[in-house]
């Protein structure tokens, strides 16, 4: 499937560089500045996946991969501005039942001007929106055991590393921080590679928080993909950074909630072991702890239906994005039972997060960078 996505990738902006050229060169522009236009179309285009390929995190590399993230955006946002602009075409010429007047060599050039125009307005924008999380404030009826509120602070798909820096996750602490939450979760994507994580930043912005039951994670399909190493090194790094990782594991938090974080879905790509079922995950509680809330992190919201059958009252998910990007946000949709947001299976509640920050184009027009606040009111009523 990569290997297919680098092809249309390529061919996409192979297209993109040759109709920029041969635009230029019918409006009699320079045969130098043609060519100039050509190159530099291609040199964007091979800027984000050579980025990936380089390591370390100097500010060469950074200014690549930057360079290569809003490239993506505004590749994508021409397509669309330019099916729009075909398709409007089409549309003319039904209605008037006659071919249209081909536009002069000028025309067309000042056409393409107002569609790279456009996309990169949409890009900008998209950018604007990524630095710009929200706090997303959730009130749910507690479960059957929980005598007294629970405050949880969750994140998923944060991709710190080269993508997102320590002053961008420090964003997220000061919306998360006057709530004073009991516990902070991370639903995996973490980390997206190892050369741009700062432990140690990681580590100052979480001790702002100091939640009573700690701060814990469950691993995402990027911790896996992160960088050279297994997925070993991403939770040495993040367990350096303060957050305690649960890999097919439970947790006993206070007798208030067993916390379960299972092993991502990719693990099996990456060795000869797969993760745990629930049932097997919970086979090791211990008896007086079987009628204790059960809080669930699993990176990708797949198969519902196994949460509601452990019992678990609360599923926290990401890696969706919820698109990310339109029209990506009615793919994932299809693809999902639960793209993003709330959905209820019995008594189980589900939640996916957007996340908090961005994975490719560094951009996002399907709803804002988020964080969830979430609390849990004993004796609120159940209802959908």
């Amino acid at each position: 499937m990569f290997t297919a996505i680098k092809l249309v990738y390529t061919l996409i902006n192979f297209c993109l560089a040759w109709s920029f050229l041969r635009t230029l060169y019918a409006a009699g522009v320079a045969r130098f500045w043609c060519w100039l236009g050509f190159a530099l179309v291609l040199a964007f285009s091979l800027a984000f996946p050579l980025s990936r390929l380089l390591e370390g995190n100097s500010l060469w590399v950074r200014g690549l991969n930057f360079a290569g993230t809003i490239w993506l955006a505004f590749v994508l946002h021409l397509l669309l501005l330019t099916l729009l602009w075909c398709v409007s075409r089409g549309l003319r010429r039904l209605w008037r039942q006659r071919p249209l007047p081909l536009l002069s060599p000028r025309l067309r050039l000042r056409g393409q001007g107002l569609r790279i125009l456009g996309a990169l307005m949409l890009t900008a924008a998209s950018w604007v929106n990524t630095q710009l999380p929200v706090a997303r404030e959730i009130v749910l009826p507690a479960p059957a055991g929980m005598t007294r509120p629970l405050r949880v602070a969750a994140l998923s798909d944060t991709h710190l590393g080269r993508l997102v820096s320590p002053r961008d996750f420090d964003r997220l602490v000061d919306l998360i921080e006057p709530f004073s939450p009991d516990l902070v979760l991370f639903a995996g994507d973490i980390i997206d590679d190892h050369f741009g994580l700062d432990v140690v930043a990681l580590n100052q912005s979480l001790a702002r928080l100091s939640p009573r039951l700690g701060v814990w994670g469950a691993l995402g399909n990027h911790e896996y993909h992160a960088g050279k190493g297994t997925a070993e090194k991403s939770l040495a790094l993040l367990e350096a950074g303060g957050i305690r990782i649960l890999r097919d594991a439970w947790t006993n938090l206070d007798d208030e909630v067993v916390l379960i974080g299972r092993d991502d879905r990719v693990r099996e790509r990456y060795s000869d072991q797969s993760r745990k079922t629930l049932p097997e995950i919970l086979a090791t509680l211990p008896a007086g702890l079987r009628e204790t809330p059960r809080l669930l992190l699993d990176h990708q919201p797949f198969h519902l239906e196994e949460a509601e059958a452990a019992g678990v009252f609360l599923q926290l998910s990401g890696h969706t994005h919820n698109g990310q990007l339109f029209p990506f946000n009615a793919l994932v949709a299809l693809i999902y039972e639960n793209a993003h947001g709330h959905s209820r299976r019995g008594d189980t509640h589900y939640w996916v997060s957007s996340g908090a920050g961005t994975w490719g184009p560094r951009g996002r027009t399907t709803g804002r960078p988020e964080v969830l606040l979430i609390r849990l009111e004993p004796g609120l009523r159940n209802g959908n």
